[in-house]
């Protein structure tokens, strides 16, 4: 049975590979969650790479100065 990686689970052995294991898309969302444009109950773990770059934060028609 699978489950999906939890965040905030951290692994220990091998130095200096202790702690949080990111992918790149998922390390984005981590920092987008801890910036605080995610609310407590997204998982960065899930995200991919499509995930992320249709994300919609940004105001596309912010007049350019």
């Amino acid at each position: 049975m699978a489950m999906p990686e939890l965040d905030g689970w951290e692994y220990y052995g091998i130095q200096p590979r202790d702690g949080r294991a990111y992918v790149c898309c998922a390390y984005v969302a981590a920092v987008y969650k801890a910036a605080g444009l995610f609310d407590e109950t997204v998982n960065p773990s899930e995200f991919g790479s499509a995930d992320i770059y249709e994300l919609n934060f940004f105001d596309k028609n912010y007049p350019r100065p």
